[in-house]
């Protein structure tokens, strides 16, 4: 099931990979600590016994105050970045930065390929306009990441730095395109992208449940799923608009009512598409795909909170 659309499959991607990268260091170097402490090595136990044999504890008196021992070294926690600062710093680290240029050529792949191959373009043609796809999503990446732990106002600006840059991509692509025709075909494509991403997971669930879709009704879904989401007068929460929208704050609250609204207009247009079997295991997927949704928002919400991000909790085992 393809999911997490709403504020575009690379940005919760990258939250999600830096996420398990920054728990699973934490985890390993936690362990590494607890297991010197407890496995003291064979030379610092012989020279402890020598040392308690030879020099016998000192009896208490009233004119010595107590020793005090040294302070403790830090923790495994102390030298710890916050999480925020973690996945701010792996932009500009040349290794952080190539990983995330190959995974914004993954989702070029994932979300462009068809229309792509619809071009008949030449290789050099295809690879260049692969990577002008490819730059408004590491716009989204790099600037996505900037935004965990700033300030309000650092990421409101962010977030219409890349509205700029969406637009000087799209001015690009456009040019690139050359062709009116091209060109309407491409606004078409990508702005339906959100419900074509969904397409497997209901494929999926149609089929799960022996009522199969047509290629004809997959169709009008499609359009009636674009329809409400476009029409319902809800704010928008794909691409860089959904990075607007998630620097205002309170996304997750704004999701919900988002989508009850869509949900009634959705419902409307569905009962003329679907049968009441079909109809069925649509809800089911819809109501599956919002809690998968609610999970990757909540996230973001709370990785670029303006308290710095604070630090990765231990995952329980």
């Amino acid at each position: 099931m393809k999911k997490t659309y709403a504020l575009g499959i690379t940005v919760i991607a990258v939250l999600i990979t830096v996420a398990i990268e920054e728990s699973r260091i934490s985890t390993i170097r936690e362990e590494l600590m607890a297991a010197r402490k407890e496995s003291p090595s064979k030379a610092e136990q012989t020279t402890s016994a020598l040392i308690a044999e030879e020099s016998p504890a000192p009896a208490k008196t009233k004119s010595r105050p107590e020793v005090t021992p040294p302070p403790s070294p830090p923790t495994a926690a102390a030298p710890d970045e916050s999480f925020a600062k973690t996945a701010r710093k792996m932009w500009d680290n040349p290794a952080g930065k190539s990983m995330m240029n190959q995974g914004a050529k993954m989702a070029v792949a994932m979300l462009y390929q068809d229309f792509v191959d619809g071009l008949n373009l030449s290789k050099e043609e295809a690879d260049y306009f692969k990577n002008l796809l490819g730059k408004e999503i590491s716009d989204q990446q790099e600037l996505g990441m900037k935004m965990m732990g700033a300030t309000k106002e650092e990421q409101k600006t962010l977030a219409a730095e890349l509205e700029k840059r969406a637009k000087e991509s799209e001015a690009e692509i456009k040019k690139f395109l050359n062709s009116e025709e091209d060109i309407n075909a491409f606004t078409d494509y990508k702005n339906h992208l959100p419900e074509r991403q969904q397409l497997d997971g209901i494929r999926s669930a149609m089929t799960g449940k022996g009522v199969p879709l047509d290629a004809d009704t997959e169709t009008k879904l499609v359009d009636a799923m674009y329809r409400a989401r476009t029409e319902s007068k809800t704010p928008d929460l794909s691409g860089s608009a959904g990075m607007a929208e998630l620097a205002k704050g309170n996304i997750v609250e704004t999701y919900e009512k988002n989508w009850a609204i869509q949900q009634q207009a959705l419902e409307a247009e569905t009962s003329k598409i679907l049968s009441p079997e079909q109809a069925t295991a649509f809800q089911d997927y819809q109501k599956q795909a919002k809690e998968m949704q609610l999970m990757g928002l909540k996230m973001a919400e709370k990785m670029m909170s303006g308290d710095g991000g604070g630090t990765l909790a231990k995952p329980e085992k």
